[in-house]
């Protein structure tokens, strides 16, 4: 990865390639840990459904734990919308201080959690309000690494190093928490596990931010502002007003911002949360091979995100795009395959269907920072980018599990393929009118 930044940044007088170094090592582990907190929730919700939301069904202690998933990212416009404008206008580092700080803790928080035998129906709750300002802490996060990201790429490199920060970085992120789920499935028996030893990911998650919060603390705020032309942006955008002022004038922008995000994250959740937590709660397989096919899978998403990255700049951002999300169409349909206990199947699905999600993966938040324009892209990608995932990420594996369940299965990939059809065509709308302000 260090090669990876520093062939990005060869170019760069010695103390600004130095800097560019530091900021990226900031941002990305933001995003790593991100990731790697909302998909430990999603991969362990099998083991703490049944101690936080007691049933005779065990699909249905899974769905309610699946629920309080959903919930979490419902909250993330909220944050978007609060923290966003303030990026833009006041400080992108305090922001990130805040989105990180947050996370470490609510992991920490569930790792000591007591569940509904010491508590009661309080201990749901609890761990419901810790989804929720998790969500409120994160909305801004993916809208202020992208926006400062894309103005540290070199010119003609933006598809590469955002594939570096959106792609690689997430990707540690989503592979760390299968990695360490697979970890502790292989040291401990089954029954220590549902009782106590799901709650050692959530434990190296909170560890992990203190971290992170480590890293961004030692990030210049001048720096920042220099990257981010924030002397500029201060004098555009005078009060939040202003902000959403512009916003709302390139709203078929943010509309864009939201499909584009949406149908890669129904794709991401189903793969990395809603397939994980059919196989272990539903179908029973064993939990180290579950994860253990679920790591392999981030491995795949780490080696290729910078070359989809490449590959975009070489061809057009907009053609690899366009050709990766119609892919992805057929790609919801594999998910009907895993419809009954069988480890290859889920093999299968997860490795060959997973390699076409982790390609959409690499380059969707390069694809909705293009769409916005310098002026609001913080405040646009994080609102738009919150949206997106609340409404389509954070709800998908529930809906795979709830239409499972119902013997509705085909209608989740209709439902993720129409979604990705309308992404294409409303980002293609938005190009033509001139809402594609950088590549291409």
């Amino acid at each position: 990865m260090t090669t990876v930044i520093e062939s990005m940044t060869a170019t760069i007088p010695h103390e600004r390639h130095v800097a560019n170094k530091r900021m990226t090592i900031g941002l990305g582990g933001g995003v790593a840990l991100e990731w790697y907190d909302w998909t430990v929730y999603g991969m362990m919700a099998s083991f703490l459904s049944p101690l936080f939301f007691p049933s005779d069904d065990p699909t249905t202690s899974l769905l309610a734990a699946l629920a309080v998933y959903g919930a979490g990212f419902f909250a993330r416009p909220v944050g978007a919308a609060i923290l966003g404008p303030i990026a833009d206008r006041i400080s992108h580092k305090r922001v990130m201080m805040i989105s990180v700080t947050a996370m470490a803790l609510c992991s920490l928080l569930i790792a000591v959690l007591p569940g509904y035998k010491d508590l009661g129906a309080a201990a749901a709750v609890i761990l419901l309000l810790i989804r929720i300002i998790q969500g409120l802490a994160t909305g801004a996060e993916a809208g202020v690494a992208n926006a400062i990201a894309i103005e540290l790429a070199p010119p003609g490199k933006e598809g590469r190093y955002l594939g570096l920060i959106s792609g690689t970085f997430i990707q540690l992120g989503v592979f760390g928490s299968s990695l360490v789920a697979f970890l502790v499935s292989a040291s401990v028996a089954s029954e220590t596990l549902h009782e106590w030893a799901w709650r050692l990911p959530f434990a190296v998650g909170g560890a992990f931010g203190l971290v992170v919060i480590y890293l961004r603390s030692t990030l210049p705020e001048t720096l920042i502002k220099d990257v981010m032309h924030c002397d500029e942006l201060s004098r555009i955008q005078k009060t939040t007003g202003d902000v959403w002022k512009t916003l709302w004038s390139v709203r078929l922008s943010l509309l864009a911002v939201v499909l584009v995000v949406g149908a890669v994250q129904i794709a991401n959740y189903a793969w990395n949360a809603g397939l994980p937590n059919l196989a272990n709660g539903v179908f029973k397989e064993n939990s180290t091979w579950v994860y253990g096919i679920t790591t392999l899978m981030g491995v795949i998403w780490i080696v290729t995100a910078p070359l989809v990255g490449t590959f975009a700049d070489r061809i057009r951002p907009s053609r690899a795009f366009t050709l990766l999300r119609l892919l992805l169409v057929g790609c919801f349909f594999l998910t009907l395959l895993y419809s009954e206990k069988s480890i290859s199947t889920f093999f299968f699905v997860m490795v060959f269907g997973g390699a076409i999600v982790g390609f959409n993966m690499a380059l969707y938040n390069f694809i909705a920072t293009t769409l916005m324009p310098r002026a609001v892209r913080t405040t646009g990608i994080a609102f738009g980018y919150a949206l997106g995932v609340s409404l389509f990420g954070g709800t998908s594996p529930y809906l795979l599990v709830w239409l499972q369940h119902a013997n509705m299965a085909w209608m989740f990939p209709v439902y993720g393929s129409v979604i990705a059809v309308l992404s294409v065509i409303v980002y293609h709308i938005a190009k033509k009118r001139g809402h594609v302000y950088i590549g291409d």
